[in-house]
C-alpha cells in the first residue's frame, strides 16, 4: 500500500478490478541510427483490458510475479521463472518476544525467524524444493494458500523449533504454505526482452521481492529511460534477462530446476558449484570422446563442458569446498600444458553467429572497435560499444569471404550479441542473421608447441604461414 500511495502522488494511475488480458505489437520503424533509418522490429504499442478496453503506452512493464512467465508466453517472450511451495509458521503470542528484534538465520537448517503478530515466524526453506503449478498458474489465485504437506515438512520444523527451543511449548497460530516464484540460476530476471522492443521484465525475485524490489525499481527506471541500453552505473548482466535461452522455459527443465534453486537459497555457495539437475541438455560431438578421457563435466549455458580430467582409473568426482580440492594437480598439469606446451580444448559452448550478405563487412564495421573486414581468413579481436560509448560486448570476428562472417563471443552473452545485431540492422543492410552454435563444434588449440602439433598433421610448411 505505501509504493501504491507514492506511485499515486507521483501522478501514476492503478486501476483497480480489472485484468490486462494482452500486449499489443507492431513493426515498424522506432528511430533513425545517423541518417540510416532502422530496420522494423516487433515492438510494444500497448496493452488490452479485460473489459475490452485498450491503453496505449510506448513502454510495457512485465512485473506480474509467478504469472510472468505465462503473460510473456502471449507474445512470445521467454521469462523461465516458476512457481514453488513456501512454508512458514507463525507462533502463538510470547511475551518475551521484543517486535524490534532482528531477523536470525540459520543457514545449516534452511531457517529464518523473526517476530510476527506478538510471537515469532519460522520462515522454512528446504534443501529440495518442491514446483507448483508448473502447467500454469490459476488467474484467480492471488493471495491463495496451498495445502501444507506435513510429512515433508516437519523435519525442516524440527530443526527450527530446535534453534529456538521456547517455540516447542507453544501453540502454532498459522502455518502457511503459498507459491513463491523462483528461477534458474535464483538471480532476478530483469531488462528489456530480446523478443519484443520496449517490453520490460521485472520478476524471478525469488523470496527476497520486498527487500529487493525499490532497488529494481530504481534499476529498471534508468533502463527506460536509456531507452532500451543498460544502466551505466550498474552491472546488470547477473540479472538480465537476455541471458536466458529457449530451453529454460521447457515444462521439464522449470520443473527439475526449481527444486535445486529454491534449495541454493540456503546452501553454500562454493565457488566451483555447478547445478546437478537438468544435465545434458547439449552435447558437442565430442563430449563421449571426453567422457572416455575421465573428463568431469560442468554446465555451460546448458552445455557439457569439461571441467577437469582425472587419472585414468580414479574417480570422477568432486567433493566443493572453499580450499584446493582434489582436482587441482590435475588442473595444475593442464595449465602448465597450455603455458609451457600445447593443449586441447572443447570450447564448443561458445555462441556463434554467422553474418552474410553484400553489407555484411559494412555492418560489423559500424558495430566494432576495430576494423573486422579486412582480409579473408583474418579473425579480428574487437568490442561492441553502445551508443553511450559503454561496452556491450567483448568477441571476435572471423572473415570467411568477402560475403561471411562468424561472430563468436561467449555463452552468457548469446542473446545479448544476437539482440545488439538485430536491432541495429538498417532497413536498407543486405544482412542475414543466423545462430550457428549447435551446428559447429569449435576446438581451441594454444600453446607454445601448437604450430609444431599442426606441422605433424600436414605437409605444408607452417613456419611461415600468418596465424591470424
Amino acid at each position: 500500500m505505501a509504493l501504491s500511495k507514492g506511485a499515486r502522488m507521483n501522478d501514476a494511475q492503478i486501476f483497480e478490478g480489472v485484468s490486462v488480458s494482452g500486449v499489443t505489437k507492431s513493426r515498424s520503424v522506432l528511430s533513425r541510427e545517423k541518417n540510416r533509418a532502422l530496420a522494423e522490429i516487433p515492438h510494444v504499442t500497448g496493452i488490452t483490458l479485460s473489459n475490452g478496453k485498450e491503453i496505449r503506452a510506448n513502454t510495457v512493464v512485465n512485473c506480474a510475479g509467478m504469472w510472468a512467465r505465462q503473460f510473456g508466453e502471449q507474445c512470445g517472450v521467454n521469462i523461465p521463472n516458476q512457481a514453488a511451495e513456501h512454508y512458514y509458521l507463525i507462533t502463538d503470542s510470547m511475551p518475551e518476544v521484543d517486535p524490534s528484534w532482528p531477523v536470525i538465520e540459520d543457514s545449516s537448517k534452511a531457517v529464518y525467524i523473526r517476530p510476527e503478530g506478538g510471537g515469532l515466524m519460522l520462515g522454512l526453506f528446504e534443501w529440495t524444493g518442491a514446483p507448483w503449478g508448473v502447467g500454469a498458474v490459476p488467474n484467480d489465485f492471488s493471495f491463495g494458500e496451498i495445502e501444507p504437506d506435513w510429512d515433508r515438512m516437519a523435519p525442516y520444523l524440527e530443526d527450527a523449533m530446535k534453534r529456538v527451543p521456547s517455540t516447542v511449548h507453544v501453540g502454532a497460530k498459522k502455518f502457511f504454505c503459498g507459491p513463491e516464484s523462483f528461477t534458474p540460476d535464483n538471480s532476478p530476471i530483469i531488462g528489456e526482452a530480446p523478443e519484443l522492443r520496449n517490453y520490460f521484465v521485472a520478476a524471478g525475485l525469488n523470496s527476497i521481492g520486498i527487500l529487493t524490489g525499490g532497488g529494481i525499481g530504481k534499476v529498471l527506471a534508468e533502463w527506460i529511460e536509456g531507452r532500451g541500453q543498460t544502466p551505466n552505473n550498474a552491472d546488470v548482466t547477473c540479472i538480465n534477462i537476455d541471458r536466458f535461452h529457449k530451453y529454460q522455459g521447457n515444462i521439464g527443465y522449470r520443473s527439475d530446476r526449481v527444486g535445486e534453486a529454491l534449495g541454493n537459497t540456503y546452501r553454500i555457495h562454493y565457488p566451483d558449484h555447478s547445478p546437478k539437475t537438468c544435465r545434458g541438455v547439449k552435447k558437442s560431438a565430442l563430449h563421449e570422446r571426453l567422457k572416455g578421457r575421465n573428463a568431469f563435466f560442468r554446465d555451460v549455458s546448458g552445455w557439457e563442458s569439461p571441467a577437469w580430467y582425472a587419472h585414468k582409473g580414479s574417480p570422477v568426482v568432486e567433493k566443493e569446498s572453499f580450499g584446493r580440492e582434489s582436482w587441482f594437480p590435475n588442473w595444475e598439469a593442464e595449465h602448465r600444458a597450455c603455458r609451457e606446451n600445447v593443449a586441447l580444448f572443447d570450447m564448443s559452448f561458445m555462441s556463434k553467429f554467422l553474418v552474410k550478405g553484400n553489407d555484411a563487412g559494412s555492418f560489423l564495421n559500424r558495430l566494432s572497435t576495430a576494423n573486422v573486414n579486412g582480409e579473408d581468413g583474418v579473425i579480428a579481436y574487437t568490442q561492441w560499444l553502445n551508443e553511450h560509448g559503454y561496452m556491450e560486448a567483448d568477441l571476435t570476428v572471423t572473415k570467411i569471404d568477402e560475403t561471411t562472417f562468424l561472430v563468436v563471443t561467449t555463452d552468457t552473452m548469446h542473446n545479448h550479441v544476437f539482440t545488439h545485431m538485430r536491432r541495429r540492422l538498417s532497413s536498407s543492410d543486405h544482412v542475414f542473421l543466423s545462430d550457428v552454435t549447435g551446428a559447429y563444434t569449435q576446438i581451441n588449440l594454444q600453446g607454445p608447441s601448437s604450430k609444431d602439433l599442426l606441422q605433424m598433421l600436414t605437409s605444408q610448411n607452417l613456419k611461415q604461414f600468418p596465424f591470424r
